[in-house]
C-alpha cells in the first residue's frame, strides 16, 4: 500500500497544507495506482505509431487521472515463444513474452500483481468456417491450466477482465473459454460470428461529406481504406442504466457509468469499420465453464438476484439500397449488441467487459479523431478511461471518494462554503457539485453505491436489487447522494478546522484521522436511516392524500 506522501501529489492541495495533510492521514494506506496487464496476440502492435495496434490507448490510460486514481500498465504478448520476463522493457516494450496466464516471476504468479487484465486477441486470423482451428497449437490457445489460474484470480482477487477480438473467429483462441467473457461475446462459427464479407457482415462505415457521392449508384464507395480512420464516426445507442421520475413529471435517464462523460453526457459514438463482431444480448446464465464444468455465472452471495451481463450499447449499419459499399450488399440493422458488461461483485467475483471489435480501439481507427481532439474524441477516449475505472476490484474507486471528501476541506468548498452550522443537505450539495465538476454525475452515483456496498450497511442480498430499482421509484436521488456526502463532510469538519489552524506550521495537537472505514461507517449509516425515515413519512402523507380521493 502507498503511504500518504506518495499519493498526495495526486490531489490539488496548496503546498502550505501538504505537511499537515500527511500527518492527518498517516494512518491511511490507500493504493491509488491501478495495475493493468494488457495481453495481445502476436500481430497486434503496442507501439503508439503502429496502425494495427492499441498503442494510442495504452498511452492514453497511462496518462489518465480519475480522482486520485492513476494507472500503470505492463504489456505481454502470446507469441508462441518460451515464456520470459523482461527486466527493463521500456514503455513500448513487452514485459512478458510467450505469455501464459499461469506463468510466474520470482516465485510469484504474474497475474496476481495486477488488478485488471485486458486481452486483445487475433488468433486464429482466418475466414475459415472450421472452428477446430481455434484450438490448434499454432494459434496459442489458452489451455485449461491457464484458465483455472485465471478463474482463481477473478474469484480470489476479484480482478477485472476485458477482452475483445474482431469479425469471424479472430481472438477466439485466447478468449473464448475465459469465464463470462466466453459467453458474453460471439467467438465461434457455432456462436454465429459475423463474417468478414457477404451481406451477413457488420459493416458500420459512415459516409463523409458530401454524402451524395456515396449513395447507391454514386461514384464513390464506402471502404475501409478511406473511411475507417476518417473523422466520421458511427452513432451508437446506449441503454438506460439509471432512470428517475424526480422531479415529477420529468424522466431522467443515464447510461451505464462506462458510457458516461463527465461534461458531454452519454458516450454515443464509436469509430466505424467494415467488419465488426457481435456481443451476446442474453447469455445462457446456466452455462458451465468449458474447462471444469462449474457454473459460469455464480449466484449472488447471501441471496438476491443473480448478477447478469448487460449489453450497454447497440450499433447499427446502413442499408446498401441507399449507400454504395465496396464490400457489396448488406441490409440495414439497428440492434447490433456492441458493448457488454458484467458486475460480478455481488457474486464475489471480478467484473468483465467486452466489445464487438478491437477496431474501436485500434490506432488506425482513432488516430485522426484523436488528432482533431473534438467532442467525438473526448467521448471515445473517455470510454477507454471509464472501463479502466469500472473494472477495478471492490474498494479501489471508493478510496478516491474518501480522499476527495477529506481534500475538499482545504479546496474551494472547504474555504468558501463549509461552515459548522450549515445544514447537512446543503453541505452535501456543495460537495456533490464540486465532485460533478471534475468527475461527472455518474462517478458520484457509482462511488456512493460502492461505498454503501463495501461498508455493508444494508444486507447485500437486498442492496443489489435496491440499487437496481432505486431510480424507478418516486425518490430524489440527488438528495440521497447529497445527504450521504453531507454526513461525510460533517464527520471531518472538526478535524479539518484543527488542520486549518496549523497553517503556521505548528502541528501540535493535530490528530491523525481514523482509517476511512471507521471514520465514515457511522455517518453514512445515519444518512441512510435519515433518508429512509423521511421517505416513509412522505409516503404516508401521499397515501393519506390519495385515500381522500375515494368516492
Amino acid at each position: 500500500m502507498l503511504k500518504p506522501a506518495e499519493f498526495l501529489k495526486d490531489v490539488m492541495i496548496h503546498e502550505a497544507f501538504q505537511p499537515q495533510l500527511k500527518e492527518w492521514l498517516k494512518a491511511w494506506r490507500l493504493k491509488t495506482y491501478v495495475d493493468i496487464l494488457i495481453v495481445v496476440d502476436g500481430g497486434i502492435s503496442i507501439s503508439p505509431n503502429g496502425g494495427f495496434g492499441v498503442g494510442a490507448v495504452i498511452d492514453l490510460i497511462r496518462s489518465a487521472e480519475v480522482g486520485c486514481m492513476r494507472f500503470r500498465i505492463d504489456l505481454a504478448t502470446r507469441n508462441g515463444s518460451t515464456p520470459q520476463v523482461i527486466a527493463n522493457p521500456g514503455p513500448n516494450g513487452f514485459k512478458y513474452t510467450g505469455f501464459e496466464f499461469d506463468m510466474t516471476d520470482g516465485g510469484t504468479d504474474v497475474i496476481d500483481k495486477y488488478e485488471q487484465i485486458w486481452c486483445f486477441g487475433i488468433n486464429p486470423n482466418t475466414a475459415s468456417t472450421n472452428d477446430a482451428i481455434i484450438d490448434q497449437a499454432s494459434n496459442n490457445p489458452t489451455n485449461d491450466q491457464e484458465l483455472e489460474r485465471l478463474d482463481q484470480w477473478m474469484s480470489e482477487k476479484k480482478g477485472g477482465l476485458f477482452g475483445t477480438g474482431d469479425h469471424h473467429v479472430l481472438g477466439a483462441s485466447m478468449c473464448r473459454k475465459i469465464p463470462r467473457l466466453g459467453t458474453m461475446r460471439r467467438w465461434t462459427n457455432a456462436d454465429g460470428v459475423p463474417p468478414v464479407g457477404s451481406p451477413d457482415r457488420i459493416d458500420t462505415l459512415r459516409p463523409p461529406e458530401p454524402v451524395a457521392n456515396f449513395q447507391a449508384g454514386g461514384p464513390g464507395s464506402l471502404s475501409n481504406g478511406a473511411h475507417q480512420g476518417d473523422l466520421t464516426v458511427q452513432p451508437i445507442r446506449w441503454t438506460t442504466w439509471r432512470s428517475a421520475y424526480w422531479p415529477f413529471p420529468f424522466r431522467r435517464k443515464r447510461p451505464h457509468p462506462v458510457l458516461c462523460h463527465p461534461t458531454l453526457g452519454p458516450i454515443d459514438v464509436m469509430p466505424d469499420h467494415a467488419h465488426e463482431g457481435l456481443c451476446v444480448n442474453s447469455p445462457d446464465l446456466s452455462a458451465t465453464k468449458q474447462f471444469n464444468g462449474d457454473l459460469e455465472y455464480p449466484n449472488a452471495v447471501g441471496g438476491g438476484s443473480k448478477p447478469e451481463p448487460q449489453v450497454i450499447a447497440f450499433g447499427s449499419n446502413l442499408d446498401s439500397d441507399d449507400w454504395n459499399f465496396s464490400k457489396g450488399e448488406q441490409p440495414g440493422r439497428t440492434n447490433n449488441p456492441m458493448i457488454s458488461v458484467y458486475d460480478g461483485h455481488p457474486a464475489d467475483v471480478g467484473r468483465v467487459a467486452t466489445d464487438a471489435t478491437w477496431h474501436h480501439w485500434m490506432n488506425v481507427n482513432i488516430d485522426q479523431i484523436k488528432a482533431a481532439d473534438n467532442d467525438d474524441w473526448k467521448k471515445i477516449s473517455r470510454y477507454f478511461i471509464n472501463l479502466a475505472t469500472w473494472l477495478n476490484p471492490p474498494g479501489f474507486s471508493t478510496r478516491c471518494l474518501y480522499l476527495s471528501v477529506v481534500a475538499s476541506h482545504i479546496e474551494y468548498p472547504g474555504f468558501q462554503e463549509y461552515y459548522a452550522k450549515t445544514p447537512t443537505l446543503e453541505l452535501g450539495h456543495v460537495l456533490r457539485r464540486h465532485l460533478k465538476l471534475y468527475y461527472g454525475p455518474c462517478w458520484v452515483t457509482e462511488r456512493i453505491w460502492d461505498l454503501v456496498w463495501e461498508l455493508e450497511l444494508i444486507p447485500r442480498k437486498k442492496l443489489f436489487d435496491m440499487r437496481r430499482e432505486f431510480g424507478r421509484i418516486d425518490v430524489d436521488e440527488e438528495e440521497f447522494e447529497a445527504l450521504v456526502l453531507g454526513k461525510m463532510v460533517e464527520a471531518t469538519m472538526k478535524p479539518a478546522e484543527q488542520l486549518k489552524a496549523t497553517i503556521n506550521g505548528d502541528m501540535k495537537g493535530l490528530k491523525a484521522l481514523p482509517v476511512p472505514e471507521k471514520l465514515f461507517a457511522k455517518p453514512v449509516a445515519e444518512a441512510l436511516n435519515a433518508f429512509a425515515k423521511d421517505k416513509r413519512a412522505l409516503m404516508k402523507v401521499e397515501r393519506d392524500a390519495l385515500a381522500s380521493f375515494k368516492a
